[in-house]
């Protein structure tokens, strides 16, 4: 995997988190450092949302605000197995092509859990999507760190959706 453009893994980089939950609304949450995207995920996590959570890198070049961003990640948890999963959209690395991709485990984490990619639709991740808490909150952190290309301490696999 690509460890992303040199000097990746800096504190300058801003993630914005979308949530849109029961309680609060939408919210957006911003991270500029590890600290904060733990915070964020932790949230996330905690949170009863009405639609799966997405980050993009806010200074990514290319990105102007209220335009439509050319990277994503969405962003699911189940807190009772702590398990979840993730769904990249973005520009290639050095060793992968664009397009959209999702986590993946050889080893499935709990096969009877659901974890939504799109609520709206009912769209499911599959359940070979499903990784650790702990391997998905260091994985947002890469997506952050590096400006926004997809986190390479986990496996993925081609996806035909975002």
């Amino acid at each position: 995997m690509s460890a992303g453009p040199a000097g990746a893994h800096v504190s300058g980089y801003c993630a914005e988190f979308s949530l849109s939950t029961r309680d609060n609304g939408t919210r957006i949450l911003l991270a500029y450092d590890p600290d904060g995207v733990a915070a964020a995920v932790a949230t996330i996590v905690a949170s009863d949302l009405v639609q799966v959570a997405t980050a993009l890198v806010r200074d990514r070049p290319g990105y102007a605000p209220g335009g439509r961003p050319d990277h994503g990640l969405k962003i699911v948890a189940d807190r009772e197995t702590e398990v979840g999963a993730l769904a990249y959209y973005g520009p290639g690395g050095e060793d992968y092509g664009p397009g959209a991709w999702v986590t993946y485990s050889e080893l499935p984490k709990a096969p009877g859990i659901r974890l939504y990619r799109d609520m709206d639709t009912a769209s499911v991740f599959p359940v070979d999507a499903h990784i650790a808490l702990s391997t998905l909150a260091r994985a947002v952190e890469d997506f952050r760190a590096t400006g926004g290309l997809r986190p390479t301490m986990c496996a993925w696999r081609p996806s035909t959706v975002w």
